[in-house]
């Protein structure tokens, strides 16, 4: 590893990485859609009912990445500085403390269930469908979510292709199962949340078996004594915060969203955002995939004072970045109905969706260079950096201006506040990643001087 991350060209270890973490992340995104495909098939209410539980899989989901980003960067880090030892420390309190933070979460979750989903305004039609589904989500992540988690730490490791494979495999079975449970065993909602879990569940198996027995990999997973516990699983999650501050504030713009929807428009609505949503995070794998590779490379040799390297492998990651982030958004403006109409076929909600996605989505080419910039400064370590585009990102722009713009422009408005976010926040964040950019450049020429 040592040698790849530490020596091979940076144009190429930056495609070799990432390319296998996009496939994985496109395959993962893929199954999303196509979960939201059959889910809209059943009714407009089934698909709000995913839609409008968000927030609370999105919570679940702060805490994995605190414990899952923070431990993986971590490992990286510790890896470049060529301590083996405490990398696998971390590994293992990587998926001691998830087990034990998904079972804590799912005693609450299930303890306050009527009133988490009475504060989220679920209308009467919506809430059979949405508490049949999130119960059997939330209940199942304890077997489900602890691979997700470890998953990280396969690509810090440089085993992206391993990562890939069973990303692609378990989202392959989840597309198998969906129809089979959901019209065939005619589970209908249900049917999908029990597919998820059950792909889910295969993936933690794996990766826990390959981190166990390949005898390749140059950490392992061993039940042990940690010596450092404490000071370790502090500077994992300290790692983590950024990840953690996105998906909390994400939760609480996403309920606020999901409000005002309802208070200037109605269920068919949140459906729409949805199917929005869902397009998004077509694109946003991809941008993750190359954001994986890129902070795999940028860590490993940021702990090996590498800066040179670590400059290159940012540029290109932001360039690549930009070019697929304008790609996708010619698609979205060209062909809104076209993809919109592979999510359900009601004929308002297709109009609804493609026309308000040209507004949701409009500042799309600038997105993937403020995702690449956070998540670079969370990797090597510059956590309040990290968090404060975080925060910009994900709430200190789009709660006032849907303040402003909603009770004026009604569900325009929300759509367009949203675009000012990712615009404004965007604009920041390349001023950010600029000024970092000028600083590794003499942080190599004292490199070199020595």
């Amino acid at each position: 590893m040592k040698m790849n991350l530490g020596s091979e060209k940076i144009s190429r270890l930056l495609w070799q990485l990432s390319f296998p973490a996009i496939l994985g992340m496109l395959s993962s995104a893929i199954f999303n859609i196509v979960d939201r495909i059959y889910v809209g098939k059943l009714s407009s209410y089934a698909l709000t009912a995913v839609g409008i539980t968000m927030p609370i899989q999105i919570i679940q989901m702060a805490f994995i990445l605190l414990i899952g980003i923070g431990t993986s960067s971590l490992i990286s880090i510790k890896l470049g500085e060529g301590n083996n030892e405490e990398a696998e420390d971390i590994l293992y309190l990587a998926l001691k403390y998830i087990i034990l933070f998904l079972i804590s979460f799912v005693i609450i979750f299930m303890s306050f269930l009527d009133p988490i989903l009475r504060s989220l305004a679920i209308s009467k039609e919506v809430l059979p469908h949405a508490k049949e589904y999130i119960v059997i989500i939330i209940v199942g992540s304890i077997i489900g979510i602890p691979g997700y988690c470890l998953n990280n730490s396969l690509r810090s490791i440089g085993q992206s292709k391993i990562s890939m494979k069973i990303i692609v495999i378990t989202s392959i079975i989840n597309i198998i199962l969906d129809p089979i449970f959901i019209f065939g065993l005619k589970l209908g909602i249900a049917g999908a949340a029990i597919a998820t879990v059950i792909s889910q569940t295969t993936l933690t198996i794996y990766v826990i078996y390959v981190f166990s027995k390949r005898a390749d990999f140059i950490i392992h997973l061993k039940i042990r004594k940690v010596k450092n516990e404490a000071k370790l699983i502090k500077e994992s999650l300290k790692m983590g915060l950024p990840s953690f501050y996105v998906q909390i504030l994400a939760a609480v713009v996403n309920f606020y969203i999901n409000n005002n929807l309802l208070k200037f428009g109605t269920d068919l609505d949140i459906a729409a955002v949805t199917i929005m949503s869902s397009i998004y995070s077509f694109y946003h794998m991809v941008i993750v995939g190359i954001v994986q590779g890129n902070n795999s490379i940028c860590g490993y040799n940021w702990g090996a004072k590498l800066y040179a390297r670590v400059r290159r492998s940012l540029e290109l990651a932001l360039f690549y970045s930009f070019l697929l982030s304008f790609l996708l958004y010619l698609v979205v403006l060209l062909y809104p109905q076209l993809l919109v109409s592979m999510f359900t076929d009601d004929i308002l909600l297709i109009q609804l969706t493609s026309a308000g996605i040209k507004f949701y989505l409009s500042m799309l080419p600038l997105i993937g260079l403020q995702t690449i910039s956070s998540q670079y400064f969370q990797v090597v370590g510059k956590v309040k950096r990290s968090s404060v585009l975080a925060f910009l990102r994900y709430g200190i722009i789009i709660i006032p201006s849907i303040l402003i713009l909603a009770p004026n422009l009604g569900v325009k408005g929300i759509y367009i506040s949203n675009a000012l976010s990712d615009g404004i926040a965007s604009i920041i964040a390349i001023v950010y990643i600029v000024v970092e950019i000028i600083k590794l450049k003499r942080l190599e020429c004292i490199e070199t001087s020595l």
